[in-house]
């Protein structure tokens, strides 16, 4: 059990580095395009499509990181209040509803990507990109974020 959640955690620790390679290849695609449009006044005429795309993979990426450091919002006026047992219990069944949901967005997200794939879908832009490309984004984030609160769930068994 330990090792899986030390595996879990190297893979979180892996999509939270290509989460900060995206902002950064999206900052350096958004300051090129500025300074080409200054310089000579042309556009890369895909840079506000992709840069969205790479922002999506940033925040995707980046959710199972998030939870590992506790970093996602918690709400805990009541609970903060328990004893540290029924605390434990609170946190073991948020946990369960947080991966049920999960779980849920993450067979969904599939779906969708599989329809874009299916039907072939393009962005309406110039660059006319196929959707399930950058959609893949969403079922990959959605499911390390599944195995982080599997990893999560095992060390508070654990404790």
């Amino acid at each position: 059990m330990k090792r899986l959640t030390i595996w879990i955690d190297r893979l979180t620790d892996m999509f939270a580095y290509l989460s900060a390679f995206l902002l950064i290849i999206t900052i350096i695609l958004i300051v090129t395009n500025i300074t080409l449009m200054s310089v000579t006044g042309k556009s890369i005429m895909i840079t506000d499509e992709y840069s969205a795309y790479m922002f999506a993979g940033f925040v995707m990426f980046g959710l199972a990181y998030t939870l590992k450091h506790n970093g996602h919002i918690r709400i805990n006026v009541l609970t903060s209040r328990f004893l540290p047992n029924v605390q434990k219990i609170f946190r073991i069944y948020a946990l369960i509803a947080v991966l049920i949901f999960t779980t849920y967005i993450f067979y969904y997200s599939v779906n969708m990507v599989y329809q874009a794939y299916l039907y072939q879908m393009r962005s309406d832009t110039v660059a006319q990109t196929l959707l399930w490309i950058p959609q893949l984004v969403m079922p990959i984030g959605f499911f390390v974020l599944v195995l982080q609160i599997v990893s999560e769930l095992l060390k508070e068994f654990s404790k």
